[in-house]
């Protein structure tokens, strides 16, 4: 049988034929490359997550400071959670989902802002009672005077508002 000529044309690809650098030089080779800016869906998506709770714990501060409330943390809900926006603990940990369970879009702050209020009621009231609810709109109107709660002008009133205006 006759052999055939390795070096014909469309046996092999011009490539195959030659020797390719190791995994080592490529290596050397990528880390001669200049670093680039974090462009990633992911690395930008950490990044606000980490913004946004920095923001979230400096209005706590206030928003505690004011009413004398105490909590051990402000954290990050995880990101499967989609029972509930935002819960507080009796150990006083408070986690406040950031991201809409659908789209995986950050939520609005005004929304994040609602949520931080209503988990810091908890730590004085840790039910949904009249009083409660009252605190809650304490906390929630000095949110809006510090200006971190700004509800759009065609906001609907949730369950939890329902009702405050005649209590």
């Amino acid at each position: 049988m006759p052999r055939k000529d390795l070096g014909s044309p469309g046996l092999f690809k011009e490539f195959e034929g030659s020797l390719q650098p190791s995994i080592q030089a490529r290596l050397r080779a990528m880390a001669r490359q200049p670093v680039r800016a974090a462009t990633t869906h992911g690395q930008v998506k950490i990044e606000q997550d980490i913004e946004t709770m920095e923001k979230l714990r400096r209005w706590a501060e206030d928003l505690a400071t004011h009413f004398s409330l105490r909590y051990s943390a402000i954290e990050k809900e995880r990101d499967d959670a989609h029972g509930h926006y935002g819960i507080c603990y009796a150990d006083g940990v408070i986690r406040i989902r950031l991201r809409h369970a659908r789209t995986g879009r950050l939520l609005k702050e005004s929304s994040l802002a609602d949520t931080l209020c209503h988990e810091l009621a908890h730590l004085r009231h840790f039910d949904h009672s009249i009083r409660f609810r009252r605190f809650y709109r304490r906390i929630l109107d000095r949110a809006r005077l510090l200006g971190y709660y700004r509800p759009g002008p065609n906001r609907r009133p949730t369950p939890m508002h329902q009702g405050l205006l005649f209590e």
